[in-house]
């Protein structure tokens, strides 16, 4: 095991969380213990817009150096300014953040192989060499020889700049960017759990823990449910193995559903690469998930941040009205500057960062209104309180179209961060968005999301129920009506029912938000019930993807979780506090006072209305523990029970073990100065294809076929015609090629060596020398002065 390393990244992110420390007790100041646990990110974002800005004209160590000076100077204004750090508290966030790190090393450590077949692992590993080469952002595509990046590259340019300010080879990097980023989430999660639980009594660190545990550990039900499903009665079966296994039988049993049950409900042969296929049409995640599959994926890496996003919101939320300009600042700078590094980081959460705002501006009580002037708050601000509840009503209404336009303010604050990526031509190719795609079927999003929605549902219950009991009989008559005919209307509607479920959650919650008898935990569950319901209504309309709603929802369903699982984190302490008193306060006044009394002293209905409760977190506690014992006990114990755990976070481990023909090639190009350009075939996507570009992070003329989404099928089919001309067609057009793509050096492997056989050209030319020769590879030089002359030779 690789432990200096480890050391250097921790003393990294221990000097980072000191350095944003200020910082964080500037914006939340509110807060309990100063927002301590908001320590890291209060660094990260300032110092990732500051390289994003000045690597677009220079990008290297002095870069970092010069984003480091930005952020030192934030923090010497917040200290100045009077922000003070509860250092003990900061030490103790750290130590939170310590334990997700090493969470996550385990892992990485038990599989540190980057590697083409599980993920695009190969795409993430080629992306952060070609920006440890950059010389400006965005760095040259390596996969596209000549054209400057198409991807939003933000995740890989801080994994290449943790491993330039600790010093470490990206070979580490790579996996301790990943350990990095998963502690950040869990230390964040940690932070806005506790806010939330202490700010209504609760005990800070239960509320912490309760809510990394749901945000950064927890599964979705569909593990507890699969291993559930062989002791399930006959008569419940079917339809419980169709919402469980039907679409995993589908895709990769070829419809073979009792296959598939055999299969995963065995726990010796449960796989936790199958969970996230359980909503037909969907690939759904939950961030350890996410983490463990070990991709550098925005969508992954963005979820500390989004997590962040909440406890900006939180901030907002518990700012009093008279501090105009720290909410202005909280909601206009803090979640605009996350908008915007969403923007060149993940696209997909930039809209959930105006989501956040939009929610906070209109959950918190003070007016939108008051973000303005005074003179414009005045006439926009209601000037009386409702006295009938179609004044509340319409005040409600206007109060929310306010917010709104604040969201869409964060919004274009975050395209304007973001300005380089977004606007200039560097965006994948898309075809805007559609509406109304394929839903969900109820019993499948059950399987996935039940404990989720349990929570929510608990605790709406709890929450809600004595305003219930207040209202006229008229009033409930009415919502009971309007509760059947959404039932009535989802079974009528073909998988109408997830939409109508979400939308009953989401307006109760906001109605007891908005009435002041819930807080911002049911805040917290409202945003992530609101991302799964965007999935039902909205999809980005992606080329060469066929399912309309496959990238959507690996990319938005995590956001999801990540939001609404702390808020059920939050919730869980909560509840438990509640209860769990009651029955104490009950089983010690039966002691005290006899059998008898007790019986007639209990309000019997309270106590088991407390003990349904507890029983349902329970159950809910358990049923999200499961995926995360049986991953750790897949990835980490088997290999220790069977002696096979080697722990390294080597990620070229694999290279040495199962490509050793290649391995010294390959370092060989990674130590290359400069970026001279590479040719080397292609291959599909998945396999061992690109191997030269991908671990020395030089350009190469066409890499894998993600390609043909970035640019045009057109595009990739054209560079790919022409390496195979350089390889095996008319020398004078190969040359030609050469020419044209300023081709350096020209790789020779096995996979060249197999796909072009006895039809590869000579390279025993004037206009080529052998650079490197061993194992199974020869890299040739190419000399362009011996190439011949296109006037001479056409092209």
């Amino acid at each position: 095991m690789e432990w200096i390393p480890v050391l250097a990244y921790l003393l990294v992110v221990g000097g980072l969380t000191a350095l944003g420390a200020p910082i964080a007790a500037a914006a939340f100041q509110h807060l309990p213990r100063r927002g301590a646990a908001f320590a890291l990110p209060a660094a990260l974002v300032p110092f990732a817009i500051a390289v994003f800005w000045i690597g677009q004209l220079t990008f290297g160590f002095h870069t970092l150096l010069l984003g480091l000076g930005i952020v030192l100077a934030v923090a010497a204004l917040s200290w100045r300014r009077g922000a003070r750090p509860d250092w003990r508290a900061v030490a103790g966030a750290y130590g939170v953040f310590a334990v997700g790190f090493l969470i996550m090393v385990a892992f990485r450590a038990g599989n540190p192989a980057i590697t083409p077949q599980a993920g695009e692992q190969f795409l993430h590993f080629a992306l952060v060499n070609t920006l440890e080469r950059a010389e400006t952002l965005p760095p040259e595509d390596m996969w596209f020889a000549g054209e400057p990046l198409k991807y939003y590259y933000g995740t890989q340019m801080q994994v290449a700049s943790l491993s330039m300010l600790t010093g470490v080879a990206i070979r580490y990097g790579f996996n301790l960017g990943i350990a990095t980023f998963y502690g950040m989430l869990f230390v964040v999660a940690y932070g806005v759990g506790g806010a939330v639980v202490s700010r209504r009594g609760g005990s800070y660190r239960l509320g912490g823990v309760f809510t990394a545990f749901f945000v950064a550990l927890a599964g979705a039900s569909t593990t507890a449910i699969r291993l559930f499903t062989p002791y399930i009665p006959d008569a419940l079966a079917g339809p419980v193995e169709q919402a469980a296994f039907g679409f995993v039988a589908q895709r990769f049993d070829g419809g073979e559903l009792q296959t598939t049950v055999s299969d995963l409900s065995q726990p010796l042969d449960w796989g936790w690469w199958y969970t996230r296929y359980v909503v037909p049409g969907t690939i759904q995640e939950v961030p350890l998930y996410s983490f463990v599959k070990a991709d550098l994926h925005g969508h992954t890496f963005a979820n500390p941040y989004v997590m962040f996003a909440g406890a900006l919101a939180l901030a907002y939320y518990v700012t009093p009205e008279r501090e105009r300009f720290r909410r202005l600042a909280l909601v206009f700078g803090g979640l605009g500057a996350v908008a915007g590094l969403f923007g060149f980081m993940n696209t997909w959460s930039l809209p959930t960062a105006a989501g956040m705002a939009m929610l906070a501006v209109g959950a918190a009580d003070a007016h939108p209104a008051t973000l303005l002037p005074e003179g414009v708050a005045e006439r926009l601000e209601p000037a009386t309180a409702a006295e009938s509840r179609g004044e509340w009503l319409a005040h409600e209404l206007w109060r929310v179209a306010l917010a709104v336009v604040v969201g869409g303010v964060v919004l274009l604050i975050g395209v304007a961060v973001a300005s380089p990526f977004l606007v200039f031509g560097h965006v994948p190719s898309n075809e805007g968005i559609g509406f109304l795609p394929p839903r969900s079927p109820l019993p499948a999003f059950l399987v996935m999301y039940g404990g989720l929605l349990t929570m929510f549902g608990v605790y709406l219950a709890n929450e809600g129920w004595p305003a219930a009991e207040d209202l006229p009989t008229a009033w409930l008559g009415a919502a009971g009506v309007l509760v059947l005919g959404a039932v009535g209307a989802a079974l009528v509607i073909e998988n109408f029912a997830v939409m109508a479920l979400l939308l009953t959650l989401i307006v109760a919650g906001w109605l007891l938000v908005r009435s002041g008898r819930a807080g911002f935990a049911t805040v917290l569950l409202v945003a992530g019930a609101g991302l799964l319901l965007s999935l039902e209504l909205a999809h980005a309309k992606l080329p060469l993807i066929a399912n309309p709603r496959w990238n959507t929802s690996l990319k938005v369903a995590v956001q999801a979780w990540t939001l609404g699982a702390a808020g059920a984190g939050a919730a869980t302490a909560l509840l438990l506090r509640r209860h769990v008193g009651r029955l104490a306060s009950a089983g010690e006044a039966r002691l005290a006072a006899g059998e008898t009394a007790a019986r007639d002293s209990l309000d019997n209905r309270a106590a088991l209305g407390s003990a349904l409760t507890v029983g349902f977190v329970v159950v809910v506690l358990l049923v999200s523990a499961t995926f995360p014992v049986m991953m750790f006990a897949a990835e980490v114990g088997g290999p220790v029970a069977d002696d096979h755990y080697e722990p390294s976070l080597d990620g070229l481990k694999a290279v040495e073990n199962y490509h050793a023909n290649e391995y010294d090639a390959l370092r060989w190009l990674k130590e290359r100065p400069g970026k001279p350009t590479i040719v080397e075939t292609p291959g599909a996507s998945y396999h061992w294809s690109n191997p030269a570009a991908t671990f020395s992070g030089l350009p190469t003329v066409i890499g894998w076929d993600h390609e043909a989404e970035y640019r045009s099928q057109e595009a990739y089919e054209r560079r790919v015609r022409n390496v195979d001309t350089i390889y095996a067609g008319e020398w004078a057009q190969a040359a030609d090629l050469l020419e044209r793509y300023d081709v350096t050096y020209v790789y020779v492997g096995p996979n060249e060596k197999d796909l072009y056989g006895d039809a590869m050209r000579s390279f025993d030319r004037e206009a080529f020398s052998v650079a490197f020769e061993g194992g199974a590879v020869t890299i040739y030089e190419v000399d362009h002065s011996a190439l011949p002359d296109d006037e001479q030779d056409g092209a």
